[in-house]
């Protein structure tokens, strides 16, 4: 998708939620929200993400660390009255470091990060290229010591592929190439078992089921970032999440807090 037809869903998009997200509130269950970025204005004020937090907790949210979330939905352990709601990021960009954790401290929140090494290791034109063509953004990564610091800290990494490519196929060897290359690499740097993965451009039409299966053998969590009113999607081997962002009206934030189902 180009840059301009992705800036006209966009606003389109928000005039729609604008009127469908009028009177949201959160629903009882287990949600993990996931982002990407502070927002697309690199001069905006980490504010704005500690302002959304604190709306959404007046509004009868309850925050909880991503890993427990996760242990609880495994467990189908889900709240009856409270909604319960973790956080994570996708591509690894800096401002998750340098603008998001700082956010997260102040409410001693523990999130999780997916990441693509080969994003923090490639040379300035991979990087280029991977930021216009492939994520549609100027922003850069973070650095792996920024990542192992954040490690250190409790919050989870995970990886997201190598190279942020589609894993729609079944060419076994570039999926394996993709999947569990990515956990090695971020293995070796961190020295720490990573057992999350988050699969690129989080659609299910963006897997294939032998990308699933592969996925699956190499990590004990796999994630999409669709079909968030369940919990699991491929026969239950998926985890779901909610696509957000720190900048989000309040309204649009909540309207996706639905009732969710197994």
């Amino acid at each position: 998708m180009n840059k301009l037809v992705y800036r006209y869903r966009s606003i389109f998009r928000r005039y729609l939620l604008n009127i469908l997200s009028s009177g949201a509130k959160p629903h009882a269950g287990i949600h993990i929200l996931n982002g990407h970025f502070l927002s697309v204005n690199n001069s905006a004020s980490p504010e704005i993400f500690q302002k959304l937090l604190k709306n959404l907790n007046e509004n009868g949210v309850k925050f909880i660390n991503f890993e427990e979330a996760v242990n609880r939905i495994i467990k189908s352990e889900f709240p009856k009255n409270e909604c319960l709601v973790a956080f994570t990021w996708d591509d690894g960009f800096e401002e998750c470091f340098s603008k998001i954790k700082p956010v997260l401290d102040t409410w001693n929140l523990k999130a999780a990060f997916f990441i693509n090494p080969n994003f923090i290791d490639g040379d300035s034109n991979y990087r280029e290229n991977f930021k216009k063509n492939i994520v549609l953004t100027d922003k850069n990564p973070m650095t792996w010591q920024m990542i192992k610091q954040m490690s250190v800290e409790g919050h989870t990494i995970g990886a997201h592929t190598l190279d942020h490519l589609s894993l729609k196929t079944e060419d076994k060897d570039f999926l394996k190439h993709q999947i569990e290359g990515s956990k090695k690499i971020i293995e070796e740097q961190l020295n720490v078992e990573i057992k999350h993965f988050a699969f690129p451009f989080g659609q299910l039409k963006h897997i294939s089921n032998v990308g699933v299966e592969i996925a699956c053998k190499t990590f004990p969590y796999v994630y999409s970032q669709d079909n968030y009113r369940n919990y699991f999607s491929f026969g239950g081997r998926v985890i779901n999440r909610r696509h957000f962002e720190c900048d989000w009206p309040l309204n649009h934030v909540l309207y996706f807090l639905k009732s969710k189902s197994l």
